[in-house]
């Protein structure tokens, strides 16, 4: 029997989906991003059912949207409200981040923004390093794989807390 919960942690965003399945953040099953097409969130919700038929978790990350720093699409909104939804119908607890917690957990790490709490995740896992995208300018998008970045802080904030 484990002793660590299994947990996946999901970060839909404009693209895809990054995704992090772990029993701590030393001990990593899966991770990566999906894209997902046609952005439907069915789609979405196919894929969460995969996942937990796969790896059968024991509780789910995901991304919270309430607060003041909320850049979150309403069809991102929907997704995140599907998973959870979802989850609750499996029993699966569910616990939400908001990127606001996500800043303040980095903070200690001196990183605020997406690119320096990638940096930050790169030095820690050292193996993401191919993935890591060079900084954003505006006007451009941001990178497709940042969605890992996200996942990963997410599930990182999530152990930092708990």
């Amino acid at each position: 029997m484990k002793d660590n919960p299994l947990v996946v942690t999901l970060y839909p965003n404009a693209l895809g989906m990054g995704y992090v399945i772990s029993e701590t953040p030393k001990e990593l099953i899966n991770y990566g991003i999906a894209r997902i097409r046609p952005l439907t969130k069915d789609k979405y919700v196919k894929r969460l059912f995969r996942f937990i038929k796969e790896y059968k978790p024991t509780l789910i990350l995901l991304r919270g949207y309430s607060d003041a720093d909320n850049r979150i699409s309403k069809r991102v909104v929907k997704v995140i409200d599907a998973f959870e939804q979802e989850a609750i119908k499996m029993d699966l607890p569910v616990y939400k981040y908001s990127r606001e917690a996500i800043k303040e957990v980095f903070s200690q790490f001196e990183g605020n923004s997406k690119y320096s709490i990638s940096k930050t995740i790169t030095s820690w896992y050292p193996e993401l390093k191919r993935f890591m995208p060079d900084i954003r300018v505006y006007p451009n998008p941001e990178n497709y794989r940042m969605g890992i970045f996200d996942a990963f802080a997410l599930m990182l904030t999530h152990y930092y807390m708990e």
